[in-house]
C-alpha cells in the first residue's frame, strides 16, 4: 500500500489530470472536502475504504496501489492522458533515433570545433562543415524534444524549461556557427568560449531536471543526471571543456537509454493498463 505523503500527491495528481476541483471530487465520492484536503496534503493516512472511494471516483484501480513498485513510473505514467500516449511514444522513439545520429555526428563535429578553436581553421570544406552542422542541429532539436515531452507529461517543470531553452539556444548557436564562416562578428576563440560556458550553465539546469526523474525512472535517471551535471561543469569551466567532450560520449548514450526506458514503460502501461 502506498504511504503518505506519496499517496496524497498521487491523488492530487490524478485529480488535476482529470480536471477536477476538490469540490468536484466530493460530489463523486461523498467524502468531506476537509478530509480530501488533509489527505492530499499528506496530513492523515486514510482508511482503505476511504482510499477505495476516492480512487473509484478518479477511475483508478485500488489494487494497483497494492502491487510492488518496480518503478515510480507505474504511478506517473498513468497520468499521461490516453490521447497523448501515442504522441508521447512516437516523440520518444524519434528522439532516440536522432539521439543516435547526434552521437555518431558528434565525433567529426568535435574534430572540427577543436581545430577551429586551437588552430582557428576548419578541417573540412565549407560545404561539408555546413552540412554537418545542419544535420547536427536537426538531430539535437528532435533529441532534446524527447526530454521536453517527458518534462511536460511527468510535470517536471525544470526539465521542461531547460529543454526548451536548450532547443532555442542550440538553434541560435548553430545558425551563428554556420554564418560565422562567411561573416565573423565575434572572434572564434571568444565565440567558442562563450558557447562552452552557456551550454554548461544550461546543462546544469538540464541535469538537475533529469535528476528529478529518479522517482519515475530510477537509477538510470540518477546516473544520467549526475553525468550531465559533471559534463556541464566541465564545459562551463572552458579550460576543461575537452574533458566535457569526452564525457559527452557516455552521456549521450545514457540519455538515449533513459528516453528508451521511459518509452518502453509507457508502451507497457498502454498494453497492460492498471486503470479500472
Amino acid at each position: 500500500m502506498m504511504k503518505q505523503p506519496e499517496l496524497g500527491q498521487k491523488i492530487l495528481d490524478l485529480r488535476k489530470k482529470k480536471g477536477l476541483t476538490q469540490e468536484d471530487l466530493v460530489e463523486k465520492c461523498n467524502i468531506n472536502v476537509r478530509t480530501i484536503q488533509r489527505i492530499e496534503a499528506g496530513e492523515v493516512s486514510p482508511r482503505p475504504y476511504t482510499i477505495k472511494a476516492i480512487l473509484a471516483a478518479l477511475d483508478y484501480d485500488f489494487e494497483a496501489m497494492n502491487q510492488p513498485s518496480q518503478s515510480m513510473l507505474n504511478i506517473n505514467q498513468l497520468l499521461i492522458a490516453p490521447e497523448k500516449v501515442n504522441y508521447t511514444i512516437k516523440t520518444l522513439t524519434i528522439a532516440c533515433v536522432f539521439g543516435g545520429l547526434y552521437f555518431l555526428l558528434g565525433f567529426p563535429e568535435f574534430y572540427a570545433d577543436w581545430s577551429r578553436m586551437t588552430e582557428t581553421e576548419i578541417p573540412y570544406p565549407a560545404s561539408i562543415y555546413i552540412l554537418l552542422k545542419v544535420f547536427i542541429l536537426i538531430s539535437v532539436e528532435f533529441f532534446i524534444k524527447g526530454f521536453w515531452v517527458l518534462g511536460v507529461e511527468l510535470q517536471n517543470t525544470l526539465l521542461k524549461f531547460s529543454s526548451l531553452v536548450l532547443i532555442v539556444f542550440s538553434a541560435l548557436i548553430y545558425i551563428y556557427d554556420i554564418t560565422s564562416i562567411f561573416i565573423e562578428i565575434i572572434p572564434v576563440e571568444y565565440f567558442m568560449s562563450g558557447m562552452s560556458m552557456s551550454f554548461g550553465a544550461i546543462g546544469i539546469l538540464f541535469g538537475i531536471g533529469i535528476l528529478k526523474l529518479k522517482d519515475q525512472l530510477g537509477n538510470t535517471a540518477l546516473v544520467t543526471g549526475i553525468v550531465e551535471i559533471i559534463t556541464a561543469l566541465l564545459f562551463f569551466s572552458v579550460f576543461l571543456a575537452w574533458l566535457g567532450y569526452i564525457l559527452m560520449i557516455p552521456l549521450i548514450l545514457l540519455e538515449i537509454i533513459l528516453l528508451y526506458k521511459a518509452m518502453e514503460l509507457i508502451k507497457n502501461d498502454k498494453t497492460h493498463p492498471h486503470n479500472a
